[in-house]
């Protein structure tokens, strides 16, 4: 504590307002030594005057929806969200985690200005779409309205297809999948739809019901409903590969 200054200075009101508009970090404590108060969360930087709260910072802050807990309507977060309960609406956020016990009655977005790679983890239901630049869909998760990213790995259940510049799939995909780059097929993968793609790596024990169409003659535009990039010219590096188990 500075010489001069009483213990009750820095809890006074007008104090505490002033300190808090100058985004000081002060700690005061009563008579007693008991609670704790502290100012400011770094809005600025004391000796620049610069706003600190910047967009990555937001971006690091973790919000929960509690696994009692039902929220009816849009949510919108700059920061990562995780939820364990239930959200009858739409989830724009910079990363989501969605546990098992998790739901979503609706889509899940990444934020417009959210340009890291974070990925988007699926652990639970979604009843529309997942947008992100990166999305995991993990084993025992369902997705009903399709998967929309530049790389997706599926483990679970997808329904409505998957558009993504590289995609594995080690589960189930109903409705198709276009991929701009490259997909692999793993040995559980099981594909209901047509397939396209620039390079194909089919692993032994991977099912594809549907028509597979590679290189020139794949149509890597995606539909306009779909709002995913547009792809790159196809070039001379088309190719498939399948890989079979060695023989006993």
């Amino acid at each position: 504590m500075e010489p001069g200054i009483s213990r009750g200075f820095y809890n006074h009101p007008t104090v505490v307002r002033i300190l808090q508009q100058m985004s000081w970090t002060r700690v005061a404590r009563t008579r007693s030594g008991g609670a704790t108060t502290v100012f400011d969360k770094t809005t600025k930087d004391r000796k620049t005057g610069r706003e600190r709260n910047s967009a990555e910072a937001r971006a690091s802050i973790l919000s929960v929806i509690a696994k009692e807990m039902h929220i009816v309507g849009n949510c919108e977060t700059d920061g990562q969200l995780r939820i364990d309960g239930k959200i009858s609406g739409n989830v724009t956020a910079h990363g989501v985690e969605l546990t098992a016990s998790g739901s979503v009655d609706g889509d899940v977005i990444a934020a417009e200005k959210a340009k890291s790679p974070r990925v988007f983890i699926i652990h639970g239901l979604v009843t529309g779409a997942v947008h992100a630049a990166q999305v995991e869909v993990r084993l025992g998760a369902r997705v009903h309205g399709g998967v929309v990213a530049d790389e997706a790995i599926i483990h679970g259940q997808v329904h409505g297809g998957v558009v993504a510049d590289e995609a594995i799939i080690h589960g189930q995909v109903h409705g198709g999948i276009l991929a701009r780059n490259r997909l692999a097929l793993e040995e559980t993968a099981e594909v209901e739809g047509d397939v396209h793609a620039r390079r194909l790596a089919l692993k032994e024990g991977g099912q594809v019901n549907g028509n597979i169409s590679m290189g020139e003659r794949a149509n890597l535009e995606p539909s306009a409903k779909e709002p995913a990039p547009v792809a790159d010219p196809v070039g001379a590096d088309d190719e498939i590969l399948v890989s079979t188990a060695p023989r006993i």
